[in-house]
């Protein structure tokens, strides 16, 4: 993993990101254009990552930028929840800060004209075009992408209740109906595939969070490899051993591991963890902060009721009622709730 700061901004570039790019770039046969292809993905992404982030710290937060698969995440690290407004302004920032490299590269272009044919024509013809493409692919409403964000913040602005079920389910149809759009209407494999992808995540999603508790937690068995399971349980065993010593340095190690590993569930664990650590030692705005980034890369039920936990000791009543819905509609058992001497009186 490569990690480095880009201004105030930390940035971890991980393998996968890397591979992604290389298999995006493929069928460019030449090395030195799949070398170039790979440095144009590197910038366009990192680029609109950073325009999550300044609007993150513009907010307050303390953003943190990392770039996997065949993409990047940006987590803002608010201080608290915002309006839905903001919430769709910090969204929309990346695709608009992408199309800002385009219009620069554009304008370069003008100023300084390559000569035709040239590997320095082919490297600014690629920046303008995935600048463009990727803002504008960005923009569909469709989890987990930012059009799809903006759709989840306006609903909820809207209803004024978690909907990411709701959502989740639009994004669903919408993936299908756009693949087969790509695929048979435009010979689009690659954005078929992406669309298949996508659509297939949102129905799990969906389909996940409106099943029955112990429905619920089988898909989610199956979907994860052993490996990834056995490393999360010992990360977790490790903390807890830790915790029970009051050796918090060991704790946020065990986390740090998970958190710094490949693929968002044992991300997740990594950053639900760290939520407990920091609950136990009574800083419960960070629990709260660390529980809902967890929740965001994968809905769990224990991450939305640490959350809830967090924000009910912050006296945040309402905040901490929104995540005790969202646990449930995760998978929480109801009758665990109501027994629970803390998040009962919420129920």
């Amino acid at each position: 993993m490569l990690r480095f700061r880009v201004g105030p901004f930390p940035v971890a570039v991980f393998p996968s990101f890397l591979i992604g790019a290389l298999l995006l770039g493929f069928y460019y046969g030449e090395p030195w254009k799949l070398v170039a292809w790979t440095f144009v993905v590197f910038v366009s992404v990192l680029v609109h990552e950073l325009g999550h982030a300044v609007v993150g710290r513009a907010l307050g937060g303390s953003p943190e930028i990392r770039l996997e698969g065949f993409g990047g995440v940006t987590f803002p690290n608010l201080p608290r929840a915002v309006s839905a407004s903001k919430q769709m302004l910090l969204s929309v920032a990346g695709p608009v800060f992408g199309l800002l490299l385009g219009a620069a590269i554009y304008l370069l272009k003008r100023g300084l004209p390559p000569d035709p044919g040239s590997p320095s024509a082919w490297v600014v013809r690629q920046f303008i075009f995935t600048s463009v493409v990727w803002a504008g692919f960005n923009l569909l409403p469709m989890l987990p992408l930012d059009g799809g964000h903006i759709l989840l913040a306006a609903v909820e602005g809207v209803r004024r209740k978690p909907s990411m079920v709701a959502v989740s389910w639009f994004s669903a149809l919408f993936g299908v109906a756009l693949g087969l759009v790509a695929w048979l209407g435009f010979d689009q494999t690659f954005v078929a595939i992406f669309c298949a992808m996508f659509a297939f995540q949102n129905f799990s999603r969906a389909r996940l969070a409106g099943r029955g508790p112990k429905e619920a937690d089988e898909p989610s068995k199956k979907e994860i490899d052993s490996q990834t399971r056995g490393d999360v349980q010992s990360g977790i065993e490790e903390a807890r051993r830790a915790l029970g010593a009051q050796e918090f340095d060991a704790a946020f190690a065990a986390a740090a591991r998970l958190e710094e590993g490949e693929g968002p569930f044992r991300q997740a664990a990594g950053l639900r963890l760290r939520a407990a650590i920091e609950l136990s030692r009574g800083d419960n705005k960070a629990a709260a902060l660390l529980a809902g980034q967890s929740f965001s890369l994968w809905p769990s039920p224990d991450a939305a009721v640490v959350a809830a936990r967090a924000n009910l000791r912050s006296g945040e009543r309402s905040r901490a009622l929104n995540w005790l819905k969202r646990a449930l509609e995760a998978g929480a058992l109801p009758a665990a709730v109501r027994e629970d001497p803390e998040l009962s009186v919420l129920a």
